[in-house]
């Protein structure tokens, strides 16, 4: 089973990604793609090893926009960039999309990656919500929703990222009432306020963690396509390997949650395609 294949979710080593745009263009190619969009993590106001530079983003944007002109008789390429809401820019920039995530929670004197490693997520539950699991998805679905809303939004990335080590429920319940009940409310204010945000089916946990199924979980995926909100297929690529990686399953994973389309990112905009 195959679907078309684009990606609005791309990193290179100008970020932590482990390849470089060009070896991520070809290998696109090779697999068949029609659109590549990179989407590299935008610099932060605060000390970090995975998010660019200013002067790295300055290099990016020039890259991109060069290989872009390179592969037009190839591969369409797109300059994204991944939108935080800790994010630090000194000048303004003209992107070809924007992807909108959160990945960081802020304690009272620390701040706590949330998917780095279980080991830090699960010290932020116990030292700042009293480890109460439920609180901190609260606090995190809150906060993405609010900045969604708040910036220029084309994608909503990842959006229950807090899953990311939490295979077979090894961190927490997914199916307790008042995770499901906060992940659906924030889901929703998004929604109303910004309802032409597309929302990826995000693969990158199941090619970095083993994870069985793509970002959203199935009962936020079935919200979003009872609100006829559209979605998006993405791996969340690190490396050429996890281009495509389940993009199949990912198709699969639309499908049981009963919606039939997915939206491919070009540079006309999102194109429709029927599965």
């Amino acid at each position: 089973m195959s679907i078309i294949k684009t990606n609005c979710h791309t990193h290179t080593n100008y970020c932590d990604g482990k390849c470089t745009a060009r070896e991520m263009i070809e290998s696109a190619i090779e697999k068949g793609f029609t659109t590549l969009g990179f989407s590299g993590h935008v610099p932060m106001n605060f000390p970090n090893e995975w998010a660019m530079t200013g002067e790295k983003l300055d290099k990016y944007c020039e890259i991109i926009c060069s290989l872009k002109k390179e592969y037009a008789d190839r591969i369409e390429i797109l300059c994204g960039i991944e939108l935080d809401a800790d994010y630090e820019l000194d000048k303004a920039y003209s992107f070809d999309y924007i992807l909108s995530s959160v990945h960081q929670i802020h304690g009272k004197d620390k701040i706590y990656a949330i998917d780095l490693s279980p080991e830090e997520l699960t010290e932020c539950v116990n030292e700042e919500f009293g480890g109460s699991w439920s609180s901190m998805a609260d606090y995190y679905f809150r906060s993405l929703a609010e900045f969604v809303v708040r910036e220029k939004t084309d994608v909503v990335g990842h959006y229950d990222l807090i899953t990311k080590f939490n295979k077979d429920f090894a961190l927490f319940d997914e199916t307790d009432e008042e995770y499901k009940k906060s992940a659906l409310k924030w889901l929703d204010y998004i929604i109303d306020n910004k309802p032409e945000a597309v929302f990826e089916i995000n693969t990158g946990a199941m090619f970095r963690c083993g994870n069985d199924t793509p970002y959203p979980a199935s009962f936020i995926l079935k919200r979003i396509g009872e609100r006829g909100v559209r979605v998006t297929v993405s791996s969340d690529a690190h490396c050429t390997d996890a281009l495509d990686f389940m993009f199949d399953k990912a198709k699969e994973h639309c499908k049981s949650c009963g919606i039939d389309r997915i939206y491919h990112l070009t540079r006309d905009g999102f194109k429709e395609e029927k599965i």
